[in-house]
């Protein structure tokens, strides 16, 4: 700033000196002024172009910190998606898992239920074979009080004949 002020008390300094020097008549003095006229517009020229630098540094600056902002928020959605990508694929192992263990207690259901309508068939078997053997007992009892009988009538047929025979 004090070459700004410079510049412009060289520029009124040196106006003043080239009307005084022009009013005079004195030459000298008004190219005095004329030069240090010169002198304050170079001085603002310099302090024009030094704000318009500094302006441009920072908006070069601004930039570059938007660009490592965006940078930074990229690298921190990968992040995030990253992140993501993990819990679906824990997610997944979870349903996987889920899935396995229900399937397992189906399996294992079925196989009791196998087991149950095995043991159910074994236990009709069973049944069957128990009544096939009481009614076999039936027909043999059956068969016996037959032979009895028969034996019976065969003595009697015997003890009859014998009577005739003897007779």
């Amino acid at each position: 700033m004090p070459e700004k002020k410079s510049g412009l008390v060289d520029n009124l300094a040196g106006k003043v000196k080239a009307a005084a020097g022009n009013i005079a008549g004195d030459r000298d003095l008004a190219e005095e002024g004329e030069l240090q006229q010169a002198k304050g517009a170079r001085a603002d020229e310099a302090s024009r172009l030094e704000a318009e630098a500094e302006q441009a540094a920072d908006e070069t600056r601004t930039k570059a910190e938007l660009e490592s902002h965006a940078v930074e928020q990229a690298r921190l959605q990968a992040e995030i998606d990253e992140a993501d990508r993990l819990d679906d694929i824990e997610r997944q192992r979870h349903a996987e898992e889920a899935r396995a263990a229900s399937l397992a207690d189906k399996r294992s259901d079925v196989a009791e239920r196998l087991e149950e309508a095995e043991q159910s068939a074994l236990d009709r078997q069973e049944q069957v074979v128990e009544v096939e053997e009481a009614l076999a007992q039936r027909r043999a009892d059956e068969i016996e009080r037959q032979a009895a009988q028969s034996g019976r009538a065969a003595d009697t047929l015997d003890a009859a004949r014998r009577n005739i025979e003897e007779g």
